[in-house]
């Protein structure tokens, strides 16, 4: 069995040794948990970091999605509108022509 403070020559000295293994440990100990809080502290921040980032894509994608709607209503505006220029440009002509002959027939007259 190992000599302790009370059966030592020197137990002064056995102590402070003893007291300066404790405090070596307990420093150990306090290092090692100051470690695991900031590995901790990481982990979380980079949870929150990637929350973050997935509610601002989720968000993204929902602008996206109605832009999307809206630009499908654009272009069917636009194809409505581009046919009621065509029927306009048909009347227009129809008319021009209809003029034209009565302006012929007026002449010949």
């Amino acid at each position: 069995m190992g000599m302790t403070i009370f059966d030592s020559r020197d137990p002064a000295m056995r102590a402070g040794g003893e007291l300066g293994l404790i405090a070596a440990y307990l420093v150990s100990s306090f290092a090692e948990a100051a470690a695991a809080g900031r590995q901790a502290a990481d982990a979380r921040r980079e949870e929150r970091a990637a929350y973050k980032y997935a509610c601002e894509l989720n968000e993204a994608r929902g602008r996206a999605d109605e832009l999307g709607r809206v630009a499908i209503r654009a272009v069917r505006h636009v194809a409505s509108l581009e046919a009621e220029v065509r029927r306009l440009k048909t009347a227009l002509a129809q008319r021009q022509a209809h003029i034209d002959r009565m302006r012929s027939q007026k002449a010949t007259a």
